[in-house]
């Protein structure tokens, strides 16, 4: 049998009375480099790309891809905004790499949040979130 949906495990929760741990257990959460792998093939996005839009070193980035490394809150948002996600996406990418999830009473979150929920092309998202690039 495949690994279970986050949302069948939330239905699953709301529904039972007594929770069954080993439906947990044997369905971790994807690692934070295998959801972003993911997102990579589902874009057709090459690995060398993102890294490019990341400027950051090869190797560095080449261990954020293959999970030897945890990339910054930074760098997540700019995955995520590089790939093109939603709200909810980004902040599934945050908490499975055990970084801040973005919370809009934040200035610089409240900018994120609306360039994820307008689509903003990647450059002009930074241009509004950071003033750069």
């Amino acid at each position: 049998m495949g690994t279970i949906k986050t949302v069948d495990i939330e239905r699953m929760i709301k529904r039972t009375k007594h929770l069954d741990m080993k439906v947990i257990e044997d369905n971790p959460p994807p690692e934070f480099s295998e959801y972003v792998i993911e997102r990579l093939k589902e874009r057709n996005i090459k690995r060398s790309v993102l890294i490019r839009v990341l400027n950051v070193d090869r190797n560095y980035g080449y261990q954020i891809l293959n999970g030897t490394r945890v990339p910054t809150r930074e760098q997540i948002i700019h995955i995520a905004l590089f790939l093109g996600l939603d709200y909810p996406s980004a902040q599934k990418m945050l908490t499975l790499a055990k970084r801040d999830c973005l919370y809009v009473r934040r200035r610089e979150d409240a900018r994120i949040v609306h360039c994820l929920e307008h689509h903003l092309p990647y450059e002009k998202a930074c241009e509004f979130i950071w003033g750069e690039e």
